[in-house]
């Protein structure tokens, strides 16, 4: 076991009392001191164990668990000390993601999944919906996919930028034979524009955004049936308009360039399941 007991018995010390100061103050000992203990833990432990404000501590999901290990015999702290540090390093155990729907159901993510499932079979992954920014401590999450225009909750956390994506207007042949010409921008007033929230600020305000949906498939299957103009990444429409079912409009214009951001607690404390997952987006598109 790479860990201090004694290491472990201030982070104890340091739950019981509710923060490093009093934690320090309790046992005589500088709070400097107390800190760096602390640190050299979590270095040792490869983990993240407590949530640092500056008002008061909070355990990470490790850090309960070790605290919990603390209650315990000589003997089971060690043995539970030596699992914890080896399921950081373990290719098993659960991976919790979170990414909006937006993303959830496109070809993109599902060949990443399908990827990481077929390389790491040990690995049990829950994918959930979330369309903004996550407290990855607090709620527990390994990983973030977001779209580069949304804020991400903690500053702190690593972003790490992949697959660049441009979005254009695209119609189907019978909405543009059965509506007027467009010709320039300031045609678009008299159509129905569809798009999704993360998209809609790059439009002029003008527009009628007849329809916003976090569904992707929904703004295509909408566009190809005729319904409007859909504001869509070209990534999502290039099986379609090489299938001529959907054409783009307008082709001259260009909108500012987005990308995906892979957000995550810490370099540091990375679990090797998380690294994993992280070197499929870098290899495929980064």
């Amino acid at each position: 076991m790479k860990a201090n007991l004694d290491d472990i018995y201030l982070f104890s010390q340091t739950v019981l009392h509710e923060g490093i100061s009093a934690a320090a103050h309790a046992n005589g000992l500088q709070r400097s001191k107390v800190s760096r203990r602390l640190r050299m833990l979590e270095e040792a432990l490869g983990t993240e164990l407590l949530i640092r404000t500056t008002r008061n501590i909070e355990l990470t999901t490790q850090g309960k668990e070790l605290f919990a290990l603390t209650k315990q015999p000589l003997e089971q702290i060690i043995d539970g000390v030596n699992a914890l540090t080896g399921d950081l390093e373990e290719l098993s155990g659960k991976l919790r993601i979170a990414i909006p729907s937006a993303l959830m159901s496109t070809n993109l993510f599902n060949n990443i999944l399908t990827e990481y499932i077929e390389t790491y079979p040990d690995i049990n992954i829950e994918v959930e919906n979330h369309q903004e920014g996550v407290d990855l401590k607090r709620q527990s999450f390994d990983i973030q996919v977001l779209p580069s225009v949304v804020k991400v909750a903690d500053n702190s956390y690593v972003q790490f930028s992949v697959l660049p994506y441009r979005c254009h207007l695209v119609a189907s042949p019978d909405y543009l034979a059965r509506h007027n010409k467009i010709s320039s921008p300031l045609d678009l007033k008299e159509h129905r524009i569809l798009t999704n929230r993360y998209n809609a600020d790059l439009l002029a305000p003008h527009l009628n955004i007849a329809l916003k949906s976090d569904d992707l498939y929904v703004l295509l299957n909408m566009a190809t049936s005729g319904t409007g103009i859909a504001f869509l990444p070209k990534v999502n429409t290039r099986v379609p308009i090489d299938q001529g079912v959907l054409v783009e409009v307008l082709t001259g214009m260009s909108y500012p360039e987005q990308h995906l951001t892979l957000i995550y607690p810490s370099s540091s404390y990375l679990p090797r399941k998380v690294k994993a997952l992280i070197d499929i987006f870098r290899e495929k598109y980064s």
